[in-house]
Order: C-alpha cells, then sequence, then structure tokens
C-alpha cells in the first residue's frame, strides 16, 4: 500500500491496538486515530495514562489496524513525536473527542496531549493472500 493508501484504509478503519514499551515490557491498548492526513496519525491522550509516560520514556510504537469485512491487517511501525502545537490538542477535543467536553471544562486541555506517527513502516497483510510476503512500503 501506498501512504495514500494507508492514510484511506485508516480513515475507514480508525481504531488501533498501539503497542508501545514499558520498562522492557509489551504493553497494547485500543487507541482511536484522532486526526488523519498527510501529516500522518495523530493521537491524543491524557498526560496522567501510563501510555503518555511510556511515549514520553520510549516513543517507539507499532499500530495495528484491522478491516474485518475485507480480512486486511495494516500495520505500522515508528516513533511517535509529540505535537508542540497546543491547537491541534484544542482541535481534537473540541471537534473529534467532543465526549471530553466535561473533563476539559472541569480541567482544562492541559491534562492532555497529543502525538503524531508522522513516517515509519507499514507492513500489509491480507487473508486472501495469507501465503504470500507481507506488503512492506514506507509510510
Amino acid at each position: 500500500m501506498t501512504r495514500d493508501e494507508v492514510l484511506a484504509f485508516v480513515k475507514v478503519n480508525p481504531v488501533s491496538f498501539m503497542a508501545t514499551v514499558d520498562r522492557g515490557e509489551p504493553r497494547v491498548r485500543a487507541m482511536q486515530t484522532a486526526l488523519i492526513g498527510p501529516e500522518g496519525l495523530t493521537f491524543c491522550t491524557g498526560v496522567q495514562k501510563d501510555v503518555y509516560q511510556q511515549l514520553v520514556a520510549d516513543p517507539a510504537v507499532e499500530l495495528a489496524y484491522w478491516d474485518a469485512k475485507a480480512d486486511v491487517q495494516v500495520r505500522l511501525r515508528g516513533e511517535l513525536e509529540r505535537v508542540a502545537d497546543p491547537a491541534a490538542t484544542k482541535h481534537i477535543l473540541d471537534n473529534v473527542f467532543t465526549f471530553l467536553k466535561p473533563v476539559v471544562a472541569q480541567y482544562g486541555y492541559e491534562i492532555f496531549a497529543s502525538f503524531r506517527l508522522a513516517k515509519g513502516t507499514s507492513i500489509v497483510w491480507r487473508m486472501a493472500q495469507s501465503g504470500a510476503p507481507l506488503e512492506v512500503a514506507e509510510f
């Protein structure tokens, strides 16, 4: 898949399983991709969460996206970078993760942080071609 094809796939299947590293041990959780665009994939989390601490300590991740109807899995490997512009996090909280508005009203935007996968490696697996080599490309 090309980068544009990966982005289109994620737009249709925005929930990933994000693997991080915590003191040498793997951790995984479901994470919704907040923003999907040419700059990459952006995630938002609370600064009090373990995933935030893990990403600050070691930004290496692997994301797994799954389309059950098509039996296609797209994995992305790379390092998340902290999004420095607080306007990006504010945009996510105001327009995408609107369910967090009561939390923002009580505690403010500062308790959230955004991270972006701007580049990495994509690995595509298709059930229809399960015996074939994986499709590996730069993302």
